[in-house]
């Protein structure tokens, strides 16, 4: 069975993703998907990351409209509910809210900031720390979100790498401290293909590289596979290549979601 979810996807509120929501949808049908989910960037408090996800006033709208596309668009796709949900140190009273507010079917957990002010992307190349911190003082965060227990899904885990930089010794073990802590935790992690269009990593690809995804197979951890869409034409962007690289490595199954429970499907 081929790929048929891609459960990553914006829309403009994150003021940085383009086309209506029926364009994602339409996208999603041309291609052939049988299962989407919308899943744009969680408002957070006191103004943190403003500039690039909803406000706190346009939630309810957000799951208003994918309802409405839901019931617009039954008997021809299955459109799920979702929210890409940061993981900020100390706002995690503030998320498990957000996570109770609604119904939804799964939440992304990303980490998109490396101080609790969010004041440091991730991947910000002028990051005040050598190389090998950076990438420890990542994974160290993606680790404490994994614990947290609030997502279902954890995002694009070494996005890291679109700093430019290529993590050292001590990245590396983070790095495998961090597969080990998503094997224990019961984490589902996404191989998230946008990498492929972000011309500002230090290796194009997907997040994580399919060497990490090798990993991650070894360590029976379940995955999806997700454009990361901020744009129609990149729903389901390069699926059939990761779909016959997973082939091929003898991946047989793939995660699926509802009301928040994970079922595992044949690929």
């Amino acid at each position: 069975m081929p790929l048929t979810t891609d459960y990553h996807m914006h829309t403009p509120l994150c003021q940085h993703a383009l086309g209506p929501m029926e364009a994602y949808v339409e996208r999603a049908l041309e291609i052939g998907l049988q299962e989407i989910g919308f899943s744009c960037h969680n408002p957070l408090p006191n103004g943190c990351g403003a500039n690039v996800r909803m406000k706190e006033t346009e939630l309810e709208y957000y799951v208003q409209r994918v309802v409405d596309l839901q019931f617009q668009y039954r008997g021809r796709l299955h459109i799920l509910l979702g929210l890409e949900m940061d993981f900020v140190p100390g706002m995690e009273e503030y998320l498990d809210r957000q996570a109770q507010a609604y119904p939804w079917d799964y939440l992304i957990g990303s980490i998109h900031y490396l101080d609790p002010e969010c004041r440091f992307g991730a991947w910000w190349r002028e990051m005040p720390l050598e190389h090998d911190a950076h990438y420890v003082q990542y994974y160290r965060l993606v680790q404490q979100m994994m614990r947290s227990g609030l997502y279902d899904i954890i995002g694009h885990l070494d996005v890291v790498k679109r700093s430019g930089r290529l993590p050292g010794p001590r990245g590396a073990e983070e790095l495998e401290r961090t597969l080990t802590v998503a094997a224990q935790a019961g984490c589902c992690l996404e191989i998230n293909t946008s990498g492929y269009r972000h011309t500002d990593a230090a290796v194009p690809g997907p997040y994580p590289a399919l060497s990490i995804v090798e990993q991650m197979l070894k360590l029976g951890i379940p995955l999806v596979v997700n454009s990361d869409a901020h744009a129609p034409d990149q729903v389901g962007t390069n699926f059939p290549l990761i779909e016959n690289w997973l082939k091929q490595h003898g991946c047989r199954q793939v995660a699926r979601f509802q009301q928040r429970r994970r079922e595992m499907c044949a690929l």
